[in-house]
């Protein structure tokens, strides 16, 4: 897949920022955990002659403070560390690039971006946590991640912003003809992951999600509140019974049932909750399945066992979802801009232009798509490898 730089995006500069930022991670790491045990034997198990000169309380608050500017260094320097990946990440050139590959489609308001991408919060474990569980990921990198043994993970960047975020790969697409693109990356997508928000753009993908997609190829990602669900729910329903109102036709079906906002159950201390609560999938008969995200963390454990139960955890729905048959070539509409053009926000007085029109979809509508299992196909391993929105 093609890629170019992205707005904002300066590859020497995230080098830069990529080694600093690991540096700095190192020594604020060494500090923070090695200073406060060395400073503290040093100070009060065995204190020398010109120790015992400096007073006590200069003693607890050396104890203190460097163990504390040595984790705030660890936390800026993983900030560097992310900062440097953004001005590196890849960009898609033209989703039209897309046609013959096998993607995943990330679709969320542009709301979203902010919470997802702040790192994963710290997993429970007291002294058995470690900084390097989760080293330079953001919610929405490792959520993801999860994903990409299925396919390239792919997603419409916010216009106008600073750099692209990480996680999804990137494409831009102009704020006035947005629609049409987007209707054939749902109908060419292998899996849709949809994140469940309030808004007409990301109400409108969900709706066009139910005319063009298989059920068992929409996943639907819980990230919000039970108010903001709800919320989504009710939008949904207006918008749903509008459009089949204004745009007719047989196919348009009732609208399915979306389950209430999964609520994890209590777990005790050792619960870990993330972002993402819960996923939804769908049968053929557009009937849903929660799949709850929640992991319980042992006290005592490794550096990999983190993110070994969270790929479990993951399992079922990554297992269902690679069973499915691959795609067909669909014609994917291409950026209305040059390749190499950086994205930008529209003149405030733009001239009119016809906007294309949206794809029909390549197969029957609501309800009506049966996608045979097939058996997912072995990998080959290779030696020394290791939306739009309101």
């Amino acid at each position: 897949m093609g890629a170019m730089k992205g707005p904002g995006q300066r590859p020497g500069v995230g080098a830069v920022l990529l080694g600093l930022g690991r540096v700095t991670r190192f020594l604020g790491f060494v500090l923070g955990a090695g200073a406060g045990s060395g400073l503290a034997h040093a100070f009060f198990v065995d204190p020398g002659p010109d120790v015992q000169d400096i007073h006590w309380s200069v003693r607890v608050l050396l104890v203190v403070a460097v163990p504390f500017s040595g984790w705030l260094l660890f936390a800026g320097g993983r900030r560097l560390v992310v900062r440097g990946k953004q001005h590196r990440a890849p960009v898609i050139a033209s989703f039209g690039q897309l046609r013959g590959e096998r993607y995943l489609l990330y679709l969320r308001p542009f709301g979203m971006d902010r919470r997802m991408a702040e790192p994963p919060p710290d997993a429970p474990g007291g002294g058995m946590r470690s900084p390097f569980e989760m080293p330079g990921h953001t919610t929405e990198d490792f959520i993801l991640r999860q994903f990409s043994a299925l396919g390239k993970v792919v997603a419409v960047g916010q216009p106008g912003e600073e750099l692209p975020l990480l996680g999804a790969r990137r494409g831009y697409l102009p704020l006035d003809d947005w629609k049409a693109p987007v209707s054939a990356l749902l109908q060419g997508s292998h899996t849709v992951l949809l994140s469940v928000a309030p808004g007409p753009g990301t109400e409108w993908e969900f709706t066009e999600a139910l005319r063009t997609v298989a059920p068992e190829r929409l996943v639907l990602m819980v990230a919000c509140g039970a108010g903001e669900y709800d919320a989504f729910r009710r939008g949904v329903a207006e918008l749903y019974a509008t459009r089949r109102c204004q745009e007719g036709g047989s196919a348009w079906a009732s609208l399915p049932d979306l389950p209430d906002c999964p609520v994890p159950a209590p777990g005790g201390k050792r619960q870990w909750v993330l972002p993402v609560r819960a996923f939804i999938t769908f049968d053929r008969e557009w009937r849903p399945t929660v799949f709850p995200f929640v992991v319980r963390v042992p006290w005592l454990r490794h550096l990999w066992t983190v993110r070994r139960l969270i790929h479990g955890e993951l399992q079922p729905l990554l297992g269902r979802l690679g069973r499915l048959p691959a795609r067909g070539t669909v014609d994917v509409v291409p950026l209305q801009r040059s390749a190499g053009e950086p994205a930008r926000s529209p003149d405030p007085s733009p001239r009119p232009a016809a906007s294309p029109p949206i794809p029909a979809a390549r197969q029957p509508l609501l309800g009506s798509v049966h996608v045979h299992h097939q058996r997912a196909p072995r990998k080959r391993w290779r030696r020394g490898g290791s939306g739009w929105r309101g």
